[in-house]
């Protein structure tokens, strides 16, 4: 499912979505900002083990005010951000052969941690 989510104030905010003991509802973007008089767009996504009908679900966003730094005139502007963004590097491919490397030891790690804890 998507949706509208709209900031009608003055003040530019930042939401979170807070599903409670519902953890089989994902939403995309979880938490992100929202420039005064503007809108996002949300993703639900409901992800179960089994079959479910869902009536009348509370479903909480939390939304705070924010005031982001000025630039380095002074000038105030608005940095548009939500956890689904990303950030992306050009790498050489001897910095990508390490980066992946250091990624298989974390994993063989987290591997093994859960291996020993079972």
């Amino acid at each position: 499912m998507q949706f509208t989510l709209s900031n009608e104030s003055e003040k530019d905010v930042k939401f979170r979505w807070n599903a409670g003991d519902k953890e089989e509802f994902k939403f995309f973007p979880q938490v992100g900002h929202i420039k005064a008089k503007t809108s996002k767009t949300i993703k639900v996504m409901v992800k179960g083990i089994k079959a479910a009908k869902y009536e009348n679900v509370n479903l909480t966003c939390e939304t705070f005010c924010i005031n982001q730094k000025p630039d380095e005139e002074g000038r105030k502007i608005f940095n548009d951000w939500d956890d689904t963004m990303k950030t992306m590097k050009l790498v050489r491919p001897s910095e990508y052969r390490k980066i992946m490397q250091e990624r298989k030891r974390e994993e063989d790690k987290r591997r093994e941690e859960a291996e020993l804890a079972a």
